[in-house]
Formats: C-alpha cells, structure tokens, sequence
C-alpha cells in the first residue's frame, strides 16, 4: 500500500514540475513583453493538461498491473 501511495505522490510531483514549467513559460513571456495570444494560451493549457492526464494514467494503469511489463523486472520484459 505504501508503494502506491508513494507512486501516487511521485505522479502528483511530476504534474506539479509541468505545471510549474509551463507558469513559468508565460511568467517569462510577459516579462520580456511578449503578448501571447489567446488562442495559443489556451492551446497550451490543454497540452499541458492532456500532459498531466498521461501522467496520472500511466500511475493507474502501473498500479493496477495492466501497463505492459510494469509487473516484471526490466529484465524480464525481453523474454
């Protein structure tokens, strides 16, 4: 139960450096005084959310055992 609850966490972690890269982005952008156009902004608001979507899926899908090979060693996988 641990391992999944730290999985979870490390899922969580990675949404949040995404998230984090992508403020940080437009922070920059409109620092320097480059207009992002409405258009792309929201664009890239869902990019970054069907990002995170993958993210917390793939932690699903491992922690239920039904992602390709996440059930064996690496080294078992070529067998």
């Amino acid at each position: 139960m641990g391992a999944i609850l730290i999985g979870f966490l490390q899922a969580l972690l990675y949404c949040a450096i995404i998230i984090f890269i992508a403020f940080c982005f437009v922070w920059a952008m409109r620092w320097l005084g480059i207009a992002i156009d409405g258009d792309v902004l929201k664009w890239g608001r869902i990019i970054v959310g069907l990002i995170c979507v993958i993210v917390m899926l793939t932690w699903l899908l491992g922690a239920l055992g039904l992602l390709g090979g996440a059930a064996y060693p690496h080294f078992f996988r070529g067998w």
